[in-house]
């Protein structure tokens, strides 16, 4: 009774998109409410919010996708429950889409149309789903090529709406070309699936109806691939010199490219599925609470799967013909999925965000281990196999979702530290940085961001901007480390002009607290790199304005989320700004409610504004006391605390007092 119950809710026409978006949520969206945005979204909602037009953003890459962003930026805003609801729902969507494309060609099975859509769905390769707003853009531009080819196999089956089945079959063909290279060159799968088609339709006049039925699509594809060739350096910033390509091809590089292409699939397949197997990277720190509660939604993941593939109707006739075809079909995708990137020599398969290139492969693979278990006789192994790959696959990106959960708690404490730190910065000021460690970011991001705790931009340019050192100093942009060099934000960021001479340097180590280093103090500090103390000539702390801008409070929330509650970090950086404006009556206040709530940091150089706050304030014995402390438990920072209290004597009036504090201090450095 309970099995045939399984059984018709299963193969009812509604159970299987309601089942995917299940899964969808259970997989993506259980922790999308302890996220935010990730990578290029701040700069597109900087640009869209802060300077109105969001194409800027795009010039020069992909500017078409600008029309698809601007209406849903009008829409969604800087709200990031839209955006999460948006993205979920087309990565939900283009699952579905490959389930009704498949069903469209291979009309008699139901088994390989939903082991396909489960695949694309939970697809471990790609690593990048948080980014909700990029890409959900993205796998709708997907769900519109895969419903353009079902729209002109529809066409080629006849009927009455030929003619608008066309129509929209090009348009979605006509988006999918025009805004974005990544599905490109699986535009071949359509001829495929026309030819099968036809050839199984007519087999003596297949050719020059084949012809007679492709020819919109064929001339609509070539005129698009003439632009795209002839246009290619304001389309894309993955440039390749195709004469240069052609004249250098040896044997040596055919070999190399051949292998490159082999290890590439190999990675974004069965490679993809056995790291699933066991994601070292994302097991590190995970508690065993966190671990259990995964495995538990894994497990029921695939459960409900195994029940779906068990009662999802399967031809078990297939001849030897539709085999090839359907083989033949996913080695096409894959193969033909990996042209654009492998043409501009793309990294496809490697961690996070150039995951990204293997979402074009998607439907080969999925049809291909769909394939697979379809064509295994032992169907209760095929079927249990096949879901816990799922459950692998759907545990995988949870793994995933925790890691950029991780990654935003430390995006948070950067963004609100930094504002407490600096609550305005000069004009035209360049940010050099270490590589902050933060996993789903770079610098060009992270600058996106914080522009938006800055004043209100005026004809369009870009007031701060933020450079990671190591990753900048010898390059085009910093060939040296010197004053008086033109600092340039790469492409979209064109709209920012720094110059060398004017710069902060910063340090952030977290779960240490966020710091603008003291060139005088931290030449001697021995927690930042040899780079960073290279540079700390250049830093100008006075660039920083103890002035609160006008901000637009529901925007920054819906951005970087609600103001943290007050905690050391909160108290070190106030302390910090209000020692740099020497505003010491406030150092003392602070001081005393860092001693009220019995707070300490992490790292001992955080003590180092209350020090100075105490001398200021005639404390003596406590910031000897203080030093003392710093000294037993860090001796690694004795050169700081020296150079401090020279400071400290140089600054402050003589006293009795004062002559002890010196004193007692020598002496601790002399026996140091």
């Amino acid at each position: 009774m309970i099995k045939e119950k399984i059984r018709s809710y299963t193969q009812n026409k509604f159970s299987f998109p309601i089942i995917l978006f299940l899964i969808t949520f259970l997989t993506y969206g259980l922790l999308s409410p302890w996220m935010r945005f990730f990578h290029d979204e701040y700069s597109i909602l900087l640009f869209h919010q802060r300077m109105n037009d969001v194409s800027l953003f795009f010039e020069g890459n992909r500017p078409f996708l600008a029309y698809i962003y601007k209406p849903l930026l009008t829409i969604f805003g800087s709200n990031y429950f839209y955006w999460f609801l948006f993205g979920i729902t087309t990565r939900w969507f283009h699952a579905l889409c490959l389930f009704f494309l498949i069903k469209e060609i291979w009309s008699d099975d139901q088994y390989l149309s939903v082991t396909a859509s489960l695949f694309c769905l939970i697809f471990p390769a790609f690593q990048a789903q948080f980014a909700f707003m990029i890409f959900g853009i993205l796998f709708l531009l997907f769900s519109f090529f895969l419903l353009s080819l079902k729209f002109s196999l529809m066409a080629l089956k006849g009927g009455t709406n030929k003619t608008a089945l066309i129509t929209i079959a090009l348009v979605f063909s006509f988006i999918n070309l025009v805004t974005s290279e990544y599905f490109f060159t699986l535009e071949i799968l359509r001829y495929l699936i026309l030819g099968f088609y036809l050839a199984n339709k007519d087999k003596q006049n297949w050719v020059k109806k084949f012809i007679r039925e492709s020819m919109p699509y064929l001339l609509l594809f070539f005129a698009l691939s003439v632009w795209r060739f002839s246009q290619q350096s304001a389309e894309t910033t993955y440039a390749f010199n195709k004469g240069q390509q052609l004249s250098s091809v040896s044997f040596s590089l055919v070999f190399n490219f051949l292998n490159q292409i082999m290890t590439d699939v190999w990675n974004v397949s069965f490679g993809a599925w056995l790291y699933a197997l066991y994601p070292r990277h994302l097991l590190e720190n995970l508690s065993d609470k966190v671990f259990m509660i995964f495995f538990i939604i894994s497990v029921s993941i695939g459960i409900i799967c195994f029940l779906l593939l068990r009662h999802s109707r399967r031809n078990n006739h297939f001849t030897k013909i539709q085999h090839i075809t359907i083989f033949t079909f996913s080695i096409t995708a894959i193969f033909s999925a990996g042209i654009p990137f492998w043409i501009a020599k793309l990294p496809i398969g490697e961690f996070y965000m150039f995951s990204r290139w293997t979402i074009p492969f998607m439907p080969g693979i999925s049809i291909l281990f769909a394939w697979l278990f379809h064509s295994c006789r032992n169907r209760q192994l095929a079927n249990f196999v096949c879901a816990l790959l799922i459950a692998l696959g759907a545990g995988n990106q949870l793994l995933i979702a925790n890691s950029f959960r991780h990654d935003w708690n430390k995006q948070q404490a950067y963004f609100w530290q930094f504002k407490w730190r600096i609550p305005t910065l000069q004009e035209n000021t360049t940010i050099f940085s270490n590589m902050l460690g933060f996993d789903y970011e770079n610098s060009d991001e992270i600058s996106g961001a914080l522009n938006f705790f800055q004043p209100d931009l005026h004809d369009q340019t870009i007031p701060i901007f933020q450079f990671y050192l190591p990753e900048r100093a010898g390059t085009a942009l910093l060939p040296e480390i010197r004053s008086g060099i033109p600092l340039l934000g790469r492409r979209y960021y064109d709209s920012f002009r720094g110059n060398s001479s004017q710069i902060i340097i910063i340090d952030f180590q977290y779960p240490s607290c966020f710091k603008v280093l003291d060139p005088e103090i931290d030449i001697f500090n021995p927690s930042i790199d040899t780079l960073l103390k290279e540079a700390l000539f250049l830093a100008d702390n006075a660039l920083i304005l103890d002035e609160q801008p006008y901000l637009n409070t529901d925007q920054i929330e819906h951005i970087f989320g609600k103001q943290p509650e007050p905690d050391w970090c909160y108290y070190f950086e106030k302390a910090e700004l209000a020692r740099q404006v020497e505003d010491w009556d406030q150092v003392r206040i602070i001081s005393n409610t860092v001693k009220e709530l019995g707070l300490y940091p992490r790292d001992q150089r955080e003590w180092f504004p209350f020090i100075e706050g105490y001398t200021q304030n005639g404390n003596w014995d406590e910031a000897v006391s203080l030093t003392e402390s710093i000294y037993e438990q860090s001796p690694q920072y004795s050169q700081m605390l020296q150079t401090l209290w020279s400071r400290i004597n140089m600054q402050t009036y003589d006293s009795q007092e004062k002559k002890i504090a010196i004193t007692t201090i020598g002496r601790l450095i002399d026996e140091s």
